[in-house]
């Protein structure tokens, strides 16, 4: 075994979470609840109270969901102290938030540009992606790999269908962010190009979740990722509830996206309910 290999096996299977992460996860709570309130609360008054006026006021609810299980996710990681437990959601938050710097700065002139809203909005994006993988690849420096010392390792089907439902929902938020029309074309209510690109962004960030609980393979370490994943589905319908009239309910694509959400919420639940047994060696 070399000094290298040696060093790595020396470091601790679980380190704790530095205070700059942990400090950041409290701006990414404030950054989330604000938010949240505009969009979760008043979907009709986006022209006042978000970053930039959307037209469709169930669009609005539905950011407002999405945003309000996001919050849970951060609030969650603000208060979980060892790194390997936290490190799931790291590294998809830097993605998702560099990806959605592309709308904005698309669609710049869509934005309200002199509003205090806007300025948070810029904020949210701008600041995580470099200070997530800093922190990143600060505390994996002082950490094992990813991969190594699983305890509690997914039941294979729960990591194949996690890692190729995350592939297949990347892959399709790369599309409707390139080409925004493709989602327009088969949404169940009116999106903008804005919009439209907005939610990719939203879709990637669920997306790359569920890729990143396949790639830890431990339950105790992927569990996080379940604070969004499962209460995502019913907050969703239940904003679509208050906006019913503005949804079509027979449309094919609606159904698709509400019933993976379900998909992956149920198995997300079940490893709760059922969580994997301890691995244990062989002597």
């Amino acid at each position: 075994m070399s000094p290298a290999d040696l060093s790595r096996t020396d470091r601790p299977t679980e380190t704790p979470v530095a205070w700059p992460l942990r400090a950041w996860f409290a701006a990414e709570v404030f950054f989330a609840a604000a938010s949240s309130a505009a969009t979760l609360l008043a979907p009709h008054a986006t022209e006042t109270n978000f970053a930039w006026p959307i037209q469709t006021v169930v669009v609005a609810a539905l950011f407002g969901a999405i945003y309000f299980c996001a919050l849970l996710l951060m609030l969650a990681g603000a208060f979980t102290r060892i790194w390997e437990h936290v490190r799931v959601i790291v590294l998809p938050s830097a993605v998702f938030t560099a990806v959605m710097l592309l709308p904005t700065f698309l669609h710049w002139d869509r934005f309200s540009t002199q509003s205090v809203s806007f300025a948070l909005w810029l904020a949210s994006y701008l600041l995580p992606p470099p200070i997530f993988v800093a922190c990143y690849i600060w505390q994996q420096k002082r950490s094992q790999p990813v991969g190594f010392g699983v305890a509690r390792p997914l039941p294979g089907f729960a990591r194949t269908f996690l890692f190729a439902n995350g592939a297949a929902l990347t892959v399709f938020s790369i599309v409707v962010m390139l080409f925004p029309s493709s989602l327009q074309a088969i949404a169940p209510f009116a999106f903008t190009p804005l919009t439209a690109r907005a939610l990719a962004g939203f879709v990637a960030l669920a997306a790359l979740l569920q890729v990143s609980m396949a790639l830890e393979n431990d339950w105790q370490r992927a569990r996080l990722a379940t604070v969004m994943l499962i209460p995502l589905p019913f907050v969703v319908v239940l904003q679509l509830l208050r906006f019913a009239s503005g949804v079509q309910w027979g449309n094919a694509a609606l159904w698709v996206f509400l019933i993976d959400l379900g998909l992956v919420a149920t198995l997300c639940a079940k490893l709760w309910l059922q969580p994997p047994v301890v691995h244990r060696k062989a002597p």
